[in-house]
């Protein structure tokens, strides 16, 4: 920051000592001093600079006290600047109103007192430092107030061409016609660019054109001639790479140049401007401007964004020349729709089925009677979804939509996928896939892996159901013993068939957890659920594994009821025994390659973050190099020698946080850590109602 300048005091007195004394008393202040032996010399001095104050002795010869302070005040720099008039002799009535009268502030006598007079000089000093601080703020102000005006103009120039871009565009949506639509965005542009007047024309041999005036009578755009149009052709060749808007400053027979260009342009000149139009990427016409001296006067890049207006009209002649072979070949379309192996529905926009397909018959009627006519809701209903779509509003979205449905009764019931995309006629097509035996395919996998875990826990979930069994093993042998020897009496015996059926609760708790994480849980109805006890429960069944492997386990767990979920906390706790499974490969590879001491450590631990419940599983374990996180998680990929991964567990992890809308995140340094992230909304951010899975 830079040092401010100090206050600047004159003090002028025609007696050298006089000017000494003072100058000594004020010394001690954070000021510049000047000094004057006379009026003339002040008048000099003050012209140079500006000053905070002027302390002047009244009675000088030649120009006195009074007079120079008139003449200071006619100064542009220091008129307002504050002046103390010192003097011994001329303090009578009439002196004192003279030197107000002059300017003055104050009015002091000599001998006058050190302590006044530096008490009023910092009074002074203050006010002037305040009016400094004035001056900066509303210098900051105006500044302020120019950027802001300047910044209104860009936001009203863009709000104008986005306007004007929305126009254009919705002129050429639709069954458009080319030629009145192309009028009406030149009528835009001429008012958008204050131009004379405006046109169109096209580079191919039927030179095809059109021209318009601004309609305050200034006579329509003179139309380019051959050779014209070429020379226009040949620059936007040469300057394909740039702008996309050219001048010329001579009509339409100089040279053309890009925006930018250091071109001067003459008191009477009216240039001209061309905004490319391409189709195929190459330049097959231009929109022409007259008239435009204001447009040249933009900045490049306000310039340059006009030239969304030719990609716009370039789509809208590429559409227009398309639409003749489309329906020329619409009979041959329609062949390959009612030949397509996947089911198409055609929806008006109210919803009822217009079109069918014959694939699509056969899904929703194995081929025996009719869905056309029939309301889309009664195939595709929220009740009748096949899993969480929370961001499903119905197949007749704007956007499209996707989701997945049962279809059919009994055991009949199939799976179908619908897709949906709306038509340019405002209709909407759905395309049908019967994905049951893909989706059985994907339950017999998740089962299968779930299996495949469960066989890998088994020496844990046996020593886990052993130390229940030793202590009813050892519970039963106590209390014989003790009625053999007649010391069991009735407390005992309590207390002894209380640490048994304690036992036998915790096997009971044990068979029937892995009892239910084994079953396929796909018709479990999705309720809220402890992120902390899926947790838990994972490491119920392994923790005596890893133990026995020599990994620590350490937990992290955030306060429970922060931390719940909306789901199937079966999944979810799949999930994370894939990821303790990998935690543990991954500290026993690294514990095979490193030489000297290494412990395992897996850290698992869970927060609240951002609205959504996380759970972090971190190992010290191999890593992950940074050519495989891309496609971890992808089916039958794994860094896994053979034999020792089927290359599953992460590619249905993924798509079992998919369905609950959460997500699975990686990062890893390779031979030092890897961590996984585990993202689910909590249950208290989900929406209700409609978006429940429904029991199959």
């Amino acid at each position: 920051m830079a040092t401010l300048e100090k206050p600047k005091i004159l003090i002028v007195d025609d007696l050298e000592v006089n000017l000494i004394l003072l100058e000594t008393v004020l010394r001690k202040e954070p000021t510049e001093i000047f000094k004057a032996t006379s009026g003339e010399m002040a008048l000099g001095i003050a012209k140079m600079h500006d000053f905070a104050l002027f302390i002047l002795d009244v009675s000088m010869p030649g120009m006195n006290g009074f007079e120079l302070a008139e003449k200071l005040r006619n100064l542009d720099n220091n008129r307002l600047t504050p002046i103390i008039f010192i003097t011994a002799i001329l303090y009578d009535q009439q002196s004192v109103s003279r030197g107000y009268q002059a300017g003055a502030v104050d009015y002091l006598t000599k001998p006058y007192q050190n302590d006044i007079l530096i008490s009023k000089v910092r009074i002074f000093l203050r006010i002037h430092q305040q009016n400094r601080e004035l001056q900066t703020q509303s210098k900051a102000l105006n500044e302020s107030l120019a950027r802001y005006r300047k910044a209104e103009q860009t936001i009203l120039f863009k709000y104008q061409v986005e306007r004007a871009t929305a126009l254009a565009s919705a002129r050429f949506s639709g069954n458009f016609d080319a030629s009145s639509s192309i009028e009406f965005m030149l009528r835009d542009l001429i008012r958008l660019c204050n131009a004379r007047s405006a046109g169109f024309v096209m580079f191919d041999d039927k030179k095809q054109t059109l021209a318009l005036d601004n309609g305050e009578g200034s006579g329509k755009l003179q139309v380019p001639d051959d050779a014209q149009i070429s020379r226009m052709h040949e620059a936007f060749l040469q300057y394909s790479e740039g702008c996309r808007i050219l001048f010329n400053t001579s009509g339409f027979d100089g040279f053309w140049f890009e925006p930018g260009s250091a071109q001067e342009l003459a008191s009477d000149t009216e240039p001209c401007a061309a905004i490319v139009v391409n189709t195929g990427e190459k330049p097959a016409g231009a929109l022409l401007l007259e008239g435009c001296r204001e447009l040249m006067g933009w900045e490049k890049p306000d310039i340059c964004a006009l030239g969304v207006f030719g990609t716009i009209t370039g789509n809208a002649i590429e559409r227009s020349m398309t639409r003749a072979a489309l329906q020329a070949s619409e009979a041959k379309y329609r062949s390959y729709l009612e030949n397509a192996p996947v089911g198409i529905l055609v929806v008006h926009s109210s919803g009822v089925i217009d079109e069918v397909n014959p694939a699509a018959l056969r899904i929703f009627t194995a081929g025996e009677g009719s869905i056309h006519g029939m309301p889309l809701e009664q195939l595709f209903s929220h009740d009748n979804l096949a899993g969480n779509f929370p961001e499903y509003n119905g197949m007749l979205a704007s956007g499209g939509a996707y989701a997945e449905f049962f279809t059919g009764t009994g055991k009949a019931i199939r799976i179908v996928r619908a897709e949906s995309s709306r038509l340019p006629d405002g209709r909407f097509l759905i395309f049908c896939t019967d994905i049951t035996t893909a989706r059985e395919m994907e339950k017999h996998l998740i089962h299968t892996e779930r299996m495949v875990g469960i066989g890998e826990m088994a020496t844990g979930i046996a020593h886990e159901i052993n130390q229940p069994l030793n202590t009813i093993s050892f519970g039963i042998d106590n209390l014989m013993h003790a009625l053999e020897n007649g010391k069991a009496d009735g407390e005992y015996i309590r207390e002894k068939s209380r640490k048994i059926f304690e036992g036998i609760h915790r096997m009971r708790t044990i068979i029937d957890h892995v009892r239910t994480f084994s079953r396929a849980n796909d018709d479990y109805i999705h309720a809220r659920f402890s992120v902390n006890e899926s947790i838990i429960n994972a490491l119920s069944l392994v923790s005596e594994q890893f133990s026995n492997h020599g990994i620590t386990i350490k937990t992290v767990l955030a306060p429970d009821p922060d931390v719940s979920a909306f789901g199937n906390t079966y999944k979810i706790e799949q999930v994370i025994l894939n990821l303790l499974s990998n935690a543990k490969d991954a500290t026993g590879e690294k514990k095979q390659s490193v030489k000297g001491d290494y412990i395992p450590q897996i850290e698992i631990s869970s927060e609240v973050r951002d609205s959504l419940a996380r759970v972090h599983v971190k190992d010290n374990g191999s890593g992950i190099g940074p050519e495989h996180l891309e496609h971890i998680t992808a089916p039958f990929y794994t860094t896994k020698e053979p034999g020792k991964g089927t290359g599953l567990g992460l590619a249905i992890s993924y798509g079992i946080m998919k369905e609950h809308n959460g997500n699975i995140t990686f990062s890893s340094e390779p031979g030092q850590w890897t961590c996984v992230t585990l993202e689910l909304p909590l249950a208290g951010n989900r929406q209700t109602g409609k978006n429940e899975k429904h029991k199959k």
